[in-house]
């Protein structure tokens, strides 16, 4: 046992000095990948004469006329998809014409899908279970890469060939049969369980409420954890499902709105392939996946968004209304804002809304008058902040659903865990993909029934649809996690602490099994590498 244990501290040290970091050459092999990737899409394009930038341009293109439907500004009476003032709003202009569209088309685009989303779950859940299993015995994060990680890097890689083949051969995408709105709920989803998941460690407002403060109010108002350990632990099975089925919903169209999509989707990937790495625990990197969709965002908007009509342009409300979140909540995840003091935190967000009110002295609104539309900004924010408080009451409802239906000795007391026999363990599985599979299913008959609601409002809905079905995918996998050997606490909700007792380890963010009662908030001395030290 001594022996052992200094055999994993010489493996630490050589790790901790060594000038060749696998984790790094990971990422920097990725991200040279991604721009070579993006650099020949653009290219096959270009040979192609692909230049359909926006609906916009349909008229201007030399090739959009032939390739797809203009964009429906006039309704179309009897034509699903583009009958109401509102389809515009709805309509995905890259997708082929009914009429190119074969069974073919179909199935080959959605084979791609489930057979990337599949593999890469599978590589989340084996990860997980290694890491669970009782006879492991190595680091939990280390600065090299193991299986876990090569093998999900190489599968992404070939499932982005892949895609870029396929759009050259059969073209359409998902688009063709689920709502666009499905897209943007998928990833909006994602972002804001990483609020709730960040929440334990900068709070929602300026680094507020986290474990720091003592005071009585920020004690009453701060969330109990149970919820956001959860989201910790298993938030990597559904942020592979957002940017997969993300990915597979885009033709690799060869226009910057599509690029700067596909860098994102990469990055969230690549991320993942990284879990159980020190880089997977970098903030600064962690800090530009989750802030990207703000300059993302304003790309599509201006791109998308059609001539400025008299003070219409989406651009604005998209660029700040990220940008909002981005200088009250994100930016605190970084390390350094815990030692400064407590005035300097609001600097970053006045100096926002002083750019804010600049810019909408000249941004006029239909009428055109200015600083009308100034109140748009709160939007994006407040869309994703009432979502926050949303999947917590969810999940904590589910946590104490759980505990209920389990007798209070049983979640109180430390058992010997048992893992579910692979019958059930089929079982569970099974209705995890279920899940998954439901949600991609309201967002098919959305399209196939083509309910006539706003862009924003379908969005909005299946946010909250996706957030309720992920809570309960967590629920679902959690069993399947269970320690193989040792002693482990039941899972559940702990009243004492307010936290889940769960096992199992993230494979997207660090978690941590401790509640904010019983851990210590002390950066390490890798800085903004740093997640938190425990006490032992």
């Amino acid at each position: 046992m001594e022996e052992s244990t200094q055999n994993q501290a010489q493996d630490k040290r050589q790790q901790s000095s060594s000038i060749f970091r696998g984790d790094v050459i990971l990422w920097a092999t990725g991200m040279v990948f991604i721009f070579a990737l993006l650099a020949a899409m653009f290219g096959f394009g270009h040979v192609r004469q692909w230049d359909a930038q926006s609906g916009y341009t349909h008229n201007q293109s030399a090739t959009s006329q032939t390739r797809f439907l203009p964009e429906p500004v006039e309704p179309e009476t009897g034509v699903a998809g583009r009958s109401d003032p509102s389809a515009s709003g709805r309509w995905y202009y890259w997708q082929l014409p009914p009429e190119k569209v074969t069974a073919w088309s179909r199935i080959f685009m959605w084979l791609c899908y489930i057979g990337h989303q599949l593999t890469i779950w599978g590589t989340i859940y084996y990860a997980q279970r290694k890491k669970t299993s009782g006879d492991f015995s190595g680091p939990k994060y280390s600065k090299q890469i193991s299986v876990f990680n090569i093998v999900p890097f190489l599968l992404n890689i070939i499932f982005h060939v892949l895609h870029l083949a396929q759009t050259h051969i059969t073209y359409d995408a998902l688009a063709q049969d689920v709502s666009e709105a499905s897209s943007q709920g998928s990833v909006i989803m994602m972002l804001v369980l990483v609020l709730l998941m960040e929440y334990r460690d900068r709070g929602l407002f300026f680094g507020w409420p986290t474990a720091q403060h003592k005071d009585k109010i920020s004690r009453k108002l701060r969330l109990p954890q149970g919820p956001i350990n959860l989201v910790r632990k298993y938030h990597g099975y559904a942020f592979s499902w957002a940017v997969i089925y993300t990915f597979w919903y885009h033709p690799m169209e060869n226009t910057w709105g599509h690029a700067f999509g596909f860098i994102h989707t990469w990055m969230v990937m690549l991320q993942g392939s990284l879990m159980y790495t020190s880089l997977h625990r970098n903030r600064i990197w962690r800090l530009v996946l989750e802030s990207w969709v703000t300059l993302h965002g304003l790309i599509v908007a201006k791109q998308t968004g059609g001539p400025d009509l008299n003070g219409t342009a989406l651009w604005p409300m998209f660029c700040f209304g990220f940008l909002w979140l981005f200088t009250m909540t994100q930016l605190f995840g970084l390390t350094f804002w815990k030692k400064a003091p407590w005035w300097t935190k609001a600097i970053p967000f006045l100096c926002y809304l002083a750019v804010c009110v600049w810019c909408y002295s000249w941004i006029p609104d239909k009428n055109g008058n200015y600083f009308v539309r100034l109140q748009e900004i709160i939007r994006i924010p407040a869309i994703e902040y009432i979502c926050v408080i949303f999947a917590w009451f969810v999940i904590d409802m589910f946590l104490r659903i759980k505990t209920k239906l389990t007798s209070t000795e049983e979640s109180e007391m430390e058992i010997r865990s048992v893992s579910p026999s692979p019958l059930w363990e089929t079982f569970y599985i099974a209705c995890f993909m279920l899940i998954y599979s439901l949600m991609v299913l309201v967002s098919f008959l959305l399209q196939e029934f083509d309910l006539t609601l706003d862009l924003i409002a379908l969005m909005v809905i299946l946010v909250f649809i996706f957030i309720l079905g992920t809570g309960i995918s967590f629920m679902i996998i959690e069993p399947v996690m269970k320690k193989r050997s040792g002693k482990t606490q039941a899972a559940g909700y702990s009243k004492s602490v307010g936290m889940a007792n769960t096992t199992g380890e993230s494979a997207g963010y660090p978690s941590d099994d401790q509640s904010d009662m019983t851990k210590k908030y002390a950066p390490t001395n890798d800085g903004n590498n740093a997640a938190f030290q425990s006490d032992h």
